[in-house]
């Protein structure tokens, strides 16, 4: 596997409803492998492999959770939205300024001489949280616009063994294993054809998924159905239920909006591959893409596969690759099958 390439995906900064960088690197990868982008706007990208009538859809999302800037004070400090974000990760952090150029920032905070015993016993309120770009106010007024996008500034790293860190994992794993699957299977004879998307603002609003059931049923073509790789929770420190070991495989979704059928015939290919995998209980919505691609139209049958991390939505991000490589596996697998086809 080109490990390498998640970690060009991590360094790519795409927050929700500004994914032209990771579109751009996206169709800049593919083109070197002879394969065609389709830029679908604020909806994403695409991109096909196969031939023949059916039709499958692939859906990992672009986008990454990032700060809004709501207003600039009389010092030239930002203030910030930060939705999906827990407040209590953020201070003393360096993040990019997405204004008319980028500027590097860094969160404030008032030092420990200056805080109240009081305030000291709680985490610091998102109404104090401020990014200092270090220009004066004029210039920073100048250069960033009220509604300006931020993201996290660390790099990915590789810790002990299979595992990496980094803010973005989510979800540029999936995007990962697009590309992976994609080289793997660009070859290959497939029951039909596969078409992928890197689906935009699915942190705010699932806007890429949306246009990609109706896109194709308001074509006239008719999907076999639809798949969709993004993250889950993995087993944080002190956390295990609703959460997944790392390093023991893909995680696939269980519930009512999902495909039984698709589900019994991934299970049965993972027990003869001998790889293992766990099962997410989903009892009403799932919170990913397949909430949206299932109710396409008159519904496409839908599989949803996780991969497991730890401190989702923070700046340390952790993944184990060993689930990327067992996934690489099954995924590749069971779209070469004929029975997924026809489940």
């Amino acid at each position: 596997m080109n490990h390498e390439l998640l970690f060009q995906l991590l360094e790519v900064h795409s927050p929700s409803g500004y994914e032209e960088r990771m579109k751009a690197f996206l169709s800049e990868y593919l083109k070197t492998r002879g394969i065609e982008t389709c830029d679908l706007g604020p909806a994403g990208l695409s991109w096909q492999i196969g031939e023949g009538s059916k039709l499958a859809l692939f859906s990992a999302h672009a986008d990454q959770v990032s700060f809004v800037v709501e207003r600039i004070d009389e010092e030239g400090y930002l203030y910030i939205r930060m939705p999906s974000i827990d407040p209590r990760v953020v201070p003393s952090q360096e993040v990019m300024v997405w204004g008319k150029r980028a500027l590097r920032g860094v969160v404030g905070m008032l030092p420990l001489h200056f805080v109240s015993e009081e305030e000291r016993k709680a985490p610091i309120p998102r109404e104090k949280l401020f990014i200092d770009v270090g220009l004066p106010v004029d210039e920073v007024r100048e250069q960033v616009p009220i509604g300006t996008v931020c993201t996290w500034a660390q790099k990915p790293s590789s810790l002990v063994g299979s595992r990496v860190t980094g803010p973005g994992l989510d979800n540029r794993i999936g995007l990962y294993l697009s590309l992976l699957i994609t080289e793997e299977l660009v070859s290959c004879k497939l029951p039909g054809r596969i078409r992928f998307f890197a689906s935009a603002q699915e942190e705010v609003m699932m806007l890429g998924a949306g246009f990609a059931g109706r896109s194709a049923l308001e074509s006239g073509e008719s999907v076999s159905f639809a798949l969709v790789v993004d993250t889950t929770f993995g087993t944080d420190h002190g956390v295990k239920d609703s959460a997944f070991h790392l390093g023991k495989g893909p995680v696939l979704g269980v519930g009512p909006i999902l495909s039984r059928s698709h589900l019994v015939t991934m299970r049965n290919i993972a027990s003869e591959l001998s790889i293992p995998y766990s099962l997410e209980p989903l009892t009403r919505s799932t919170g990913t893409e397949a909430d949206v691609l299932s109710i396409s139209g008159e519904g496409i049958p839908s599989i949803l596969l996780s991969i497991p991390i730890r401190n989702m939505h923070t700046p340390v991000e952790v993944c184990d690759l060993a689930d990327v490589e067992s996934s690489l596996k099954l995924l590749s697998t069971s779209l070469q099958s004929e029975d997924l086809w026809s489940s």
